[in-house]
């Protein structure tokens, strides 16, 4: 396992904010943030940083939504060392592998559905599924200008992190670690859930 912050972008406003929190608790933890996308091109219509026309379709535009990023990025937190690839496999395979690879994945978070109180974004369950290690999902804020790269980040208190464990298998050391550590750090509240079918 190196020694990262890793986050997964597609373009959306959740994965921009997912961006900004990964950088800074990169920053936090003295370590580099990687940028990755996987798949074809990003699923949602990107607005660059400086507000330029997205190429035609034949440019790569996840390899420029990723290059932006990390320029944003590099701007804003100098001296942060970034780094950035595309992964060829499919989302879910490949963001599962990136987060074996990692301190901590950092991914994009649209919250829950109202009809079933499921968690929304195929992607982000299904990789939060498979994970052994930490996964942590940011929303967007729900403030103007949030969940675009160059906003200022939020101030105030951190929201409480969250951990859910399946008991009925014996916690990863490390993701309880994980847990107390980041609430530590973050001076918030530590909130255990399990959830069951009855």
């Amino acid at each position: 396992m190196s020694r990262t912050v890793t986050v997964g972008l597609d373009g959306s406003p959740e994965s921009l904010a997912a961006a900004e929190w990964a950088a800074d608790e990169a920053r936090s933890r003295a370590v580099p943030v990687r940028l990755v996308h996987a798949g074809d091109q990003p699923p949602y219509d990107y607005v660059p940083f400086a507000g330029e026309a997205v190429g035609p379709p034949d440019v790569d535009r996840g390899a420029h939504m990723l290059r932006e990023v990390a320029a944003v990025l590099a701007h804003r937190r100098p001296g942060l060392r970034i780094t950035w690839a595309r992964l060829t496999d499919r989302p879910v395979a490949a963001l599962s592998d990136a987060a074996r690879e990692a301190d901590v994945l950092v991914l994009g978070s649209r919250g829950l559905g109202r009809a079933a109180g499921h968690l929304l974004g195929s992607v982000a369950s299904a990789v939060v599924a498979r994970a052994g290690q930490p996964v942590v999902l940011v929303r967007a804020g729900a403030g103007p200008g949030q969940g675009r790269l160059g906003t200022a980040p939020q101030s105030g208190p951190h929201r409480d992190v969250v951990l859910g464990l399946d008991l009925r298998e014996r916690p990863a050391e490390a993701l309880l670690e994980f847990a107390f550590d980041t609430a530590a750090r973050h001076r918030a509240g530590l909130r255990v859930l399990h959830g069951w079918k009855p």
